[in-house]
């Protein structure tokens, strides 16, 4: 799908997509139950029907009605293809998941899905009963003290959290290396918590102990961050924007969008669940450390191209490993708009100026889409973006949002 957008002045409210990064988990969680368990506000992003459709193929007996969905149990399941859609975090996480459970399970996806690196959880589990070829899963785990690297994607270290807590008995998770994207761990731990696991950080990594899920009265997917920090950024360059449903403080790493759009010079306001952005007098920032948000590098780097100034980002090396190669499509997409970006193999650096509009190319990846919207909506000019259909991956609604904004948007193809 190709749409035109035209630049606008901004101003109303919308509510928070549902979290991807809290959704993946509650469903996982209660699938490992395998009791009866609702969970509202999940949502019907591509990923998270994925994780959905996933648990299904292994045996879990799940509903969705709207946007919840209720899990009545789980089926005793020996072997199983599992399709992963485009889903980092369905595969990442399953992986170990059916190797506790003792699933012989072929795992496929998309190309691109596929190609990304899972190397770490392979190593982590060999020799520990189970094995994983390929992206095939053979045998089953068990109990014991397990090594993980955790410096390029903390989805492996979730996925391993939940395998073991559902392994009866004690483990331990020794984390090698610095770890990455620290806040997605939290939410995991947090999850585990709140379904009755005692999971516990120590000086080198967690100790869990396994069998013992059991669903709480009431589970419910706050509002997703890396969502809203698109539209919020909308605020700063157009006018103004409040988004909805969203917790602040939050364990989502992705919540650094507040302090990194106030440090742009735009004024913040957050009440009652709700915040809202109001353009201000944008100057670049010097350094911005994207390590443990990364899914926010795009949009970033949108609001740093109308900034006076250049702004450089660090920690972001991980991002050429993405649902695409997020640096090359941040250089191309601020080109096509007339600014520069300069990338040395360790930090990207923007020139800020004036943007015009640019045909911009999504290059299958929803966020890479939505930060070319966030371009157009303030450049100098018609901009038209190829692709638009892919924030279905995380944000199916972005676009009807971005009209509720004020947005102007026609579909062209």
């Amino acid at each position: 799908m190709k749409v035109k957008l035209t630049p606008f002045n901004s101003c109303g409210e919308i509510f928070a997509p549902p979290s991807k990064s809290y959704a993946h988990r509650y469903v996982l969680a209660a699938f490992l139950a395998g009791k009866p368990c609702k969970i509202q506000n999940v949502g019907f992003s591509d990923d998270v029907n994925a994780t959905v459709s996933a648990i299904k193929s292994l045996g879990g007996i799940i509903e969705k009605h709207g946007d919840d969905v209720f899990l009545s149990g789980r089926k005793t399941v020996k072997t199983a293809t599992v399709d992963c859609g485009e889903s980092g975090s369905t595969l990442r996480f399953l992986l170990p998941i059916a190797a506790a459970l003792g699933i012989n399970a072929e795992f496929t996806g998309s190309e691109r899905l596929l190609a990304r690196p899972i190397e770490d959880i392979a190593v982590a589990i060999e020799g520990r009963g189970a094995k994983i070829v390929g992206h095939t899963v053979k045998g089953k785990l068990n109990c014991g003290v397990y090594r993980l690297y955790a410096g390029v994607s903390s989805q492996f270290v979730s996925g391993l959290m939940f395998a073991l807590s559902a392994l009866k008995g004690e483990s331990e998770i020794i984390l090698c290396g610095e770890s990455v994207s620290k806040g997605y761990i939290d939410i995991t731990v947090s999850v585990l918590k709140e379904f009755g696991v005692k999971i516990d950080k120590t000086a080198s990594g967690y100790q869990i102990v396994g069998g013992y899920i059991n669903p709480p009265e009431n589970a419910v997917v706050e509002g997703d961050w890396s969502g809203a920090a698109f539209p919020l950024s909308i605020g700063a360059l157009c006018g103004t924007a409040t988004v909805k449903n969203l917790k602040y403080p939050s364990l989502q790493p992705d919540s650094k969008i507040v302090d990194i759009l106030k440090s742009f010079g735009a004024e913040v306001i957050v009440n009652d669940n709700a915040v809202t952005v109001k353009k201000g007098s944008l100057v670049a920032v010097k350094e911005i450390n994207c390590e443990n948000f990364p899914d926010i590098a795009q949009v970033i780097c949108s609001v740093a191209a109308f900034c006076k100034g250049n702004t450089t980002l660090i920690g972001i090396n991980r991002l050429k490993i993405k649902e695409s190669d997020r640096i090359a499509a941040i250089i191309n997409t601020l080109c096509s708009c007339g600014i520069k970006a300069e990338y040395d193999g360790e930090k990207l650096t923007v020139y800020g100026g004036t943007p015009r509009g640019g045909n911009f190319l999504g290059g299958n990846d929803h966020r890479t889409v939505m930060s070319a919207a966030v371009l157009g909506s303030a450049a100098d000019g018609v901009s038209t973006i190829d692709g638009a259909e892919h924030v279905a991956k995380s944000y199916p609604d972005f676009f009807r949002d971005y009209k509720l904004l004020g947005g102007k948007v026609d579909v062209l193809i």
